[in-house]
């Protein structure tokens, strides 16, 4: 298998991990996946980071795309740089959003919004590696805080509207 074949099938079964996640805990819970694929998927993610060709070619958002294809709603991609020592404000979350630490860690200290929840659902509190994802539905508070720089590729999705194309390509990558 060539090496742009093996970064596709990794790209898939990256994909599907969280397409996975997405379907059992839309609406239920936050939580955390660690996709196979990691290897290869977030290596080329960061080295997308920062490149500034046609919106059309790049890795980000084609990511984002994918994905929301998958699970039938716009993905909107964004870099995000955790600077050293940073500790954000909890920022309520308003629609479905995945959380993939590029390089460096982060920990996401999560609270339910409100009491719509089922039974057992309650704040979260993990350090996310670089590979690991965090699914964070809509009507949870997330603060973040690093000790060390950290890059992630914050996915943000939301219903698509009727003739809607399926990722935000206008998105700051």
């Amino acid at each position: 298998m060539d090496t742009a074949s093996a970064f596709e099938a990794d790209l898939e079964t990256f994909l599907t991990d969280m397409v996975w996640t997405f379907t059992t805990h839309c609406g239920r819970s936050a939580a955390v996946v660690w996709p196979r694929g990691e290897d290869t998927v977030v290596p080329a993610l960061i080295a997308a980071h920062g490149q500034h060709g046609p919106a059309r070619r790049h890795l980000a958002l084609d990511f984002a795309e994918r994905l929301g294809t998958l699970v039938d709603h716009r993905t909107r991609a964004r870099y995000r740089t955790v600077a050293a020592g940073d500790s954000t404000e909890g920022t309520p979350v308003a629609a479905d959003t995945f959380l993939l630490p590029l390089r460096g860690a982060v920990e996401a200290r999560l609270t339910p919004l409100g009491t719509d929840w089922p039974a057992g659902v309650c704040g979260l509190r993990h350090r996310l590696r670089a590979g690991e994802v965090l699914f964070l539905p809509a009507g949870f508070n997330c603060a973040l805080s690093t000790r060390s720089q950290a890059l992630v590729l914050e996915l943000t999705l939301s219903r698509r509207e009727p003739d809607q194309v399926a990722t935000d390509r206008g998105s700051p990558v």
